[in-house]
């Protein structure tokens, strides 16, 4: 990712409105919350040449540097897991009025299997502080507000958390940063470098300083920090100040445990199908479908199948001329199976959740 870049380059940007500084209230059961502010990018003759992308032609001015970082979600894939926090604060006035805020994000990640857990805290001077947790994984997304009870719903094709929050892709990529040496972060070795508002291509705009340290094996961010001080061109009518942004990598390829509230339902039932399965419908802890298998032979399907995958029976099943009941466990988790037959075929429902407790001792 090093190399030189000469000071002045003229080059065409597909605009994205920042998550950093709009609004951070009502935001829909599966919209991430929006970093509080936004930092629109400065006035210029713009193109519009397809709907949906805007192309601007500038002549800007960057850094110095050698360093051309501008992907700053690059060598996450390459992770197992990691830990990742980022911390946005700000303080100034808002229509001449004090305004003070801070948010803070903390995301849990394992790509191995796909995973991913947020929590964030809001205090000050927002009008929304009610802590939020999402997650998403097991082909569900949750999300729980506050004290309210914990939801899911099945992750929309082309609509999933983990590509539209991560976090490293709210930080802004450098164009001319400075190498500073090398250091040792977060227990892994790194190079370190600095920049300021020229780089994040912000010149007569901001007052920018900030730093980046990038892992020396893997690419990827291990810190970045950033103070910008600027006023409504930056920030947005009536808004001027300082804003600090932090953020850190830690605990790459290590285990990561991801707990879910109590109050979230059971994910997606993963139990085989029999191959000709019709009108599946699986939802949070209920699975159903029809087959023109028999019911005996449905029976013998799982039971020879789930011990495979770690099921183990629980009590003798109960099979009738119409109808079979078969109970499994794994661990503290309960797997159900009712399967009927009737004249038009048969079917199979399986429902899963945790093992209850016994009341007796």
């Amino acid at each position: 990712m090093e190399r030189s870049f000469p000071a002045r380059w003229i080059f065409h940007l597909s605009m994205l409105l920042l998550l950093l500084i709009s609004s951070a209230c009502n935001t829909s059961p599966r919209t991430p919350p929006p970093l509080e502010s936004s930092p629109t990018s400065p006035p210029t003759e713009a193109l519009l040449e397809q709907p949906g992308e805007l192309t601007l032609e500038q002549e800007m001015i960057f850094g110095p540097g050698s360093l051309v970082y501008t992907d700053t979600r690059s060598g996450l894939a390459d992770l197992t897991s990691y830990h990742a926090e980022l911390i946005l604060a700000f303080e100034g006035t808002r229509a001449g009025q004090p305004w003070k805020w801070s948010q803070a994000y903390k995301l849990l990640a394992s790509n191995e299997p796909a995973a991913r857990a947020w929590t964030i805290e809001k205090s000050g001077d927002l009008s929304d502080l009610e802590p939020l947790f999402l997650a998403e994984m097991n082909g569900l997304d949750y999300e729980r507000r506050g004290e309210q009870a914990c939801t899911a719903s099945e992750i929309q094709e082309g609509d999933s958390l983990t590509d539209r929050f991560e976090l490293a892709s709210f930080l802004t990529g450098v164009i001319g940063a400075d190498q500073a040496g090398t250091d040792r972060v977060n227990d892994l070795a790194a190079n370190r470098y600095t920049f300021d508002q020229r780089a994040l291509g912000e010149q007569d705009l901001t007052e920018a300083t900030g730093e980046l340290w990038v892992a020396s094996e893997g690419g990827y961010i291990v810190r970045y920090l950033r103070t910008t001080k600027a006023g409504a061109d930056y920030f947005g009518e009536g808004v001027e100040g300082t804003m600090t942004l932090s953020y850190e990598l830690t605990e790459p390829n290590q285990p990561v445990t991801i707990e879910l509230p109590d109050s979230c339902p059971p994910g997606l039932v993963d139990a085989p199908l029999l191959p000709d399965a019709a009108n599946v419908d699986n939802l949070p802890g209920a699975l159903s479908y029809d087959t023109s298998t028999s019911l005996t032979e449905a029976v013998a399907f799982y039971q020879e199948q789930l011990p495979g995958l770690g099921w183990q029976p629980a009590g003798d099943p109960q099979i009738e001329e119409t109808s079979a009941y078969l109970n499994y466990t794994k661990d503290k988790r309960s797997m159900n199976l009712v399967i009927t037959s009737s004249a038009t075929g048969t079917q199979v429902n399986v429902f899963t959740g945790e093992v209850a407790e016994s009341i007796f001792p």
